[in-house]
């Protein structure tokens, strides 16, 4: 993929699991990476096994202001995002829906739905105002496939 070479690439999640292999797979692509998680020390470890410039961002998707303010002071040689993959999101609880915690499901709503949501609306500007960019949105499954106890989740990613 050497048509990935120096592109900028946003890549939320990326302490663990599909972020972090996807954060792998753009760094041997020649990507730039700007890796956003809640574990910084997760991202210091990845950084350190990575060949690629690398910006770190402590971020929790679901504090709003947090996006604005973590997009919006970017560096001026990071500002350029050309791909955004919106990975970050978790499963809480397989409870019944009468018997689901209600803190269980705000935490997926607002991380799974509303963090994509508001990673995206800060990225996007800039990418129209180059006239480029691409936006890769995880999903999950479960969103097509719904399991027993996987109301929420499973809504939370029929939306992504």
């Amino acid at each position: 993929m050497t048509h990935m070479k120096d592109k900028i690439a946003l890549v939320t999640g990326a302490s663990s699991g599909i972020g972090e292999a996807t954060a792998r797979l753009l760094a041997a692509s020649g990507c730039k990476l700007i890796l956003a998680a809640r574990r910084i020390d997760r991202l210091r470890k990845l950084q350190s096994e990575l060949r690629t410039p690398v910006h770190l961002i402590e971020l929790d998707v679901r504090n709003q202001p947090a996006v604005e303010a973590a997009i919006g002071q970017l560096p001026k040689e990071w500002q350029e995002i050309d791909l955004l993959v919106n990975n970050a999101g978790l499963s809480r609880g397989l409870d019944k829906l009468h018997e689901g915690k209600l803190q269980d499901w705000e935490e997926m709503i607002d991380t799974n739905v509303k963090g994509l949501l508001y990673v995206s609306r800060a990225v996007i500007p800039g990418m129209v105002a180059r006239g480029r960019g691409h936006i890769i949105n995880i999903g999950s499954i479960a969103g097509h496939e719904v399991y027993p106890g996987g109301n929420v989740y499973c809504a939370s990613k029929h939306a992504v």
